[in-house]
């Protein structure tokens, strides 16, 4: 199998709680090794409330967190790489942010052919 880059990138407005979801699932045949997953918002760094964000594999109940951070306005969820398959999601989660914010997640490592 020949690995290409993965470059993944989806976004969401947050919502009146402050929270907000984007969702990612490789294409059929495609294996993701995630190795960096970058988050921000368009907030300011010193503007209150700071958001947090939390990465999921598969669903979002707390024995499938893969990353978190406390700074999801500008900060990288970190953790081990994530082996995402095409029949899973990595699901982005922020919470307690400003409303109204526009918050990204990107993705950064390889994909390969099943």
């Amino acid at each position: 199998m020949t690995a290409q880059q993965l470059d993944e990138y989806d976004a969401v407005t947050l919502n009146a709680s402050g929270g907000g979801v984007v969702t990612f699932q490789p294409d059929a045949f495609r294996t993701w090794t995630v190795t960096a997953i970058n988050v921000r918002t368009d907030q300011g760094v010193t503007v209150t409330p700071v958001p947090q964000c939390t990465v999921y594999l598969g669903d979002r109940s707390p024995g499938q967190i893969v990353a978190q951070t406390w700074m999801g306005n500008r900060a990288t969820a970190g953790g081990s790489p994530v082996v995402v398959q095409p029949s899973q999601q990595l699901i982005v989660e922020w919470t307690g942010g400003v409303p109204g914010s526009r918050a990204t997640a990107s993705l950064y490592g390889t994909m390969d052919m099943r």
